[in-house]
């Protein structure tokens, strides 16, 4: 068996949703004991064309994902190698300060 799968335009796609919700429109059901509130059904209209736009557009969408992940990936890179020069900024610092520390300590101990 082949897998023959057809890829539809974003036309046909709106076509489609727009047929789909002209016939819920005519098949209204009435609303009893306020189980079927109204815009339930256009909740489900809404549900299922968006499921159905997005099952349409995920070979479109996985170049834009992939692009998306790789865009977090290099920013984390990015942070990583901030915080890596920050630290050892932060530690060069501290040893100045201690040998700093160290030296006056040193010269109190001399003036004693």
């Amino acid at each position: 068996m082949e897998n023959k799968s057809k890829n539809l335009s974003e036309e046909q796609v709106s076509q489609i949703a727009e047929r789909v919700g002209v016939q819920l429109k005519q098949q209204q059901v009435p609303a009893t004991n306020g189980a079927n509130r109204p815009g339930r059904m256009s909740a489900y209209l809404v549900g299922a064309a968006s499921g159905l736009v997005l099952a349409l557009a995920a070979p479109f969408l996985r170049p834009v994902m992939r692009r998306a992940v790789k865009g977090g990936i290099l920013v984390g890179r990015y942070a990583r190698q901030v915080g890596s020069s920050m630290k050892e900024e932060f530690e060069d610092i501290v040893a100045e300060a201690e040998a700093d520390l160290d030296k006056e300590k040193g010269e109190s101990k001399e003036e004693v």
